[in-house]
């Protein structure tokens, strides 16, 4: 793997409710990227970020997950946070070492609960 200065590494956090697609966007990124060869599926249990047992079984997040993918000069660490509230407090520790965060949202659903509580947290 490749050396970058710390002027070309950037820290996205994917948040939002639960179920919105941070997962899949997260998995999208990589392929995109060539990170990997196949984009997973969470249906099926085969994501880069989903990889404990018990996220697997469950069909989402528990655990905020660092992947990594180099895009044209610069390496970006990618945090895929939970978005069950219950786990609020993997996002917090995400957002204290990101650059950016993207908050994403479920079109069919718009701003559900858990996204106005991630919200909170990105503007502190």
């Amino acid at each position: 793997m490749a050396v970058y200065p710390s002027d070309k590494i950037r820290n996205v956090v994917l948040c939002g409710h639960s179920g919105c697609g941070k997962t899949t966007l997260a998995e999208t990124m990589l392929f995109e990227a060539k990170a990997i060869a196949r984009r997973g599926n969470v249906g099926e249990g085969n994501t880069q970020s989903d990889y404990a047992p018990l996220e697997q079984q469950r069909g989402h997040s528990l655990f905020a997950s660092v992947l990594h993918c180099s895009w044209k000069d610069t390496k970006i660490n990618i945090l895929d946070t939970p978005g069950l509230d219950d786990f609020s407090g993997e996002v917090v520790a995400a957002l204290k070492v990101a650059d950016t965060a993207l908050m994403l949202l479920n079109a069919k659903s718009g701003v559900e609960v858990g996204t106005e509580l991630v919200w909170e947290h990105i503007e502190k």
